[in-house]
């Protein structure tokens, strides 16, 4: 009998250290997604119970996301003696800036504080952000100590697998995939991933077309380039919309175009497309050539990039073609809601224009009609009512959904006019052109990245200043024939290079709308 219970006494003592093991894990897990992960959930725009309910289950993905890398994390007490701390502190980080100025962490967040001098990284230390950082090490080793004794964990191997295995699925699944990555603290590894493959981006070698490019204006001339957001052209009152979202821009002489057809209808494809020599059966220059900019550099334009949103991988090379690169609101992301609006690029715009250079180019990267829509108006261009109240789209009535989206061309109206104001005295031209369009329930579809009339269809319009128009009277009137003709937008490549005056080899003129 001796020799049968002392097996048997083996085995229910290793159960009862593995159930007081899971245990701790459970602990472990509940520890970060209540104190750091819950950030991210409390300040997301809800008007029902059942939105709730959906932002609840979208936790607790997290959280069993996060409950394997604890797994993973605590199979060895040493490890996580070590990186326990380090976790917590980082999460600390983030939960508190994240609860206090509703800031989340992004490339350029992380790009700014590496290269921030110390002195100025202290300036952002406080009171409250030490008391929440020694309450939150404190707590973590409370944690740490109970792991010590725990003890040694048998089946480490078995365990191991099971928190790979765990990860694994939950990283991969597209469906959880971008919840999970924008979360704490799974965004201190995917943020520092994505800046890390933006940094090898900008390395990466591009064909040149800079050869033989030359300059044909030889006055002062700035060139004004703005890359909208989701803006479709017939929500824009210039373009005959029921409603007259466009009440500055149809004061102004401008050329709309109501029929340019993008290829691609998501931002991280729709640029390179954009922005270089790219067209609908050389795709590939996209990822293989250098974009205008780098022809305007070499006609002695200063050139300046101008960004309100956050840079991606697929187009981070373009923005490092530019002489100067400035960003607006470095801390915010798709998973912010508060106030994110394009006003924030003026100041910047100001600037530039004030640079020494007889010649500019100046691209701004705008926010737009970015959904969460809310955040990318002001108050007082809430012209629409109602609108919005949850960002769980279901629970949004469609005639909220289209107020809301009408209220931020309303904001792009005024921010274009803006622009227009601080051009009016100088030899310029002004060309807009949105990434793609919008879907707003048309056949049940929503928001974009499908492949629709709606998100295909784009805006774009062209302004020029009194005496760019005195100087090219047959551009104007070139471009203003196209209005109403059907174009890819493979001729914005062509048509900035006319609009600066650059003759190059690489332009095709039958694409330019000046022509």
């Amino acid at each position: 009998m001796k020799s049968i219970k002392s097996p048997l006494n083996r085995l229910s003592g290793l159960l009862n250290i593995h159930k007081r093991y899971y245990l701790f894990v459970c602990l472990s897990t509940l520890f970060i997604a209540l104190m750091f992960t819950s950030t991210d959930f409390l300040i997301i725009p809800v008007n029902s119970f059942k939105d709730v309910c959906i932002l609840f289950m979208q936790w607790i993905v997290v959280t069993l996301s996060l409950f394997f890398a604890m797994l993973i994390l605590s199979v060895n007490r040493y490890i996580f003696l070590f990186l326990m701390p380090l976790l917590t502190l980082v999460s600390a980080v983030l939960a508190y800036f994240r609860y206090t100025i509703n800031a989340t962490l992004t490339p350029m967040l992380l790009d700014a504080a590496l290269d921030n001098d110390l002195g100025t990284s202290a300036q952002l230390v406080s009171g409250g952000l030490v008391l929440f950082l020694l309450a939150a090490l404190l707590l973590s080793a409370g944690l740490v100590y109970l792991r010590f004794k725990l003890g040694f964990i048998q089946y480490k191997p078995g365990i191991l697998l099971t928190g790979v295995a765990g990860m694994f699925f939950f990283t991969n699944v597209s469906a959880f995939q971008r919840p999970i990555s924008e979360r704490i603290p799974f965004n201190i590894y995917y943020t520092a991933s994505k800046y890390n493959e933006e940094k090898q981006s900008i390395k990466q070698q591009r064909i040149s077309l800079t050869e033989q490019s030359k300059c044909t204006d030889d006055k002062p001339l700035t060139v004004v380039f703005v890359l909208g957001e989701y803006l479709r052209p017939d929500h824009l009152g210039l373009n005959g919309y029921q409603r007259n979202t466009t009440p500055l821009l149809s004061k102004e002489d401008i050329i709309s175009f109501k029929n340019i057809h993008t290829e691609y209808t998501y931002t991280n494809r729709s640029l390179p497309h954009i922005l270089t020599r790219a067209d609908s059966l050389n795709l590939d220059r996209a990822f293989t050539e250098e974009s205008f900019v780098s022809m305007f550099n070499s006609c002695n334009y200063y050139t300046v990039w101008l960004a309100n949103q956050e840079s991606a991988k697929s187009y981070a090379y373009f923005m490092h073609e530019c002489d100067s690169l400035f960003y607006a609101n470095i801390e915010k992301s798709s998973y912010v809601f508060d106030k994110w609006v394009d006003e924030s690029l003026f100041p910047l715009f100001d600037s530039a224009l004030k640079s020494a250079a007889n010649k500019k180019l100046i691209i701004l990267h705008t926010i737009g009609s970015h959904w969460w829509y809310n955040s990318h108006y002001t108050d007082s261009f809430a012209g629409y009512q109602p609108v919005t109240k949850s960002k769980i789209i279901s629970s949004c009535t469609k005639e909220e959904m289209i107020n809301s989206y009408d209220n931020t061309v309303l904001y792009t109206d005024y921010f274009i006019h803006s622009l227009i104001g601080k051009l009016r005295n100088e030899r310029a031209i002004l060309v807009y052109l949105s990434d793609h369009g919008e879907a707003l329930g048309e056949d049940g579809i929503w928001l974009h990245a499908s492949q629709s009339p709606a998100t295909q269809q784009t805006a774009g319009m062209v302004w020029m200043s009194a005496s760019y128009k005195a100087d090219y009277p047959q551009k104007y009137e070139k471009a203003m024939q196209k209005h109403d003709k059907k174009m890819r937008t493979d001729f914005l490549f062509h048509s900035l290079l006319d609009a600066g005056g650059i003759d190059s080899q690489y332009k095709d003129y039958t694409l330019s709308i000046f022509r």
